[in-house]
């Protein structure tokens, strides 16, 4: 088995894949709330989770993956008061059985509220 970059990484210069397929495994890098420009998208919680589970999406998809392979997430929050806003927008992209996720705050880099990384696993017909 060899590992496969998957993706691209939105913000240039820095030494990570935004994923990294293994065998039946997707490792999808921290995602923020990163424009096309490279920027981080201003907004509220709920702006800044949108874009990020986009980012996170376009990684997912193109590694021919789906959410539903979505077995793990760990959601890095700035503030902790920005939980119920996070949740709302969350769980609109991913369907029953949502993944296992764990959710900490952090100081996190570029002004970004909120940084996703996650894990997919593929089903044995892809």
């Amino acid at each position: 088995m060899r590992k496969q970059a998957i993706g691209n990484n939105r913000i240039g210069g820095l030494p990570f894949s935004a994923g990294v397929k293994y065998g039946d495994l997707l490792f999808i890098s921290g995602q923020g709330p990163i424009g096309k420009d490279g920027k981080t998208v201003a907004g509220d919680i709920k702006m800044q989770t949108r874009v990020t589970l986009e980012n996170f999406r376009d990684v997912v998809e193109a590694a021919g993956a789906k959410m539903n392979d979505v077995v793990q997430t760990t959601v890095y929050l700035k503030d902790l008061a920005d939980y119920q806003g996070m949740n709302e927008v969350y769980s609109s992209f991913f369907s029953d059985p949502k993944p296992a996720r764990a959710t900490l705050r952090a100081d996190l880099l570029f002004g970004m509220s909120i940084e996703i990384q996650g894990i997919a696993a593929f089903r044995r017909s892809q």
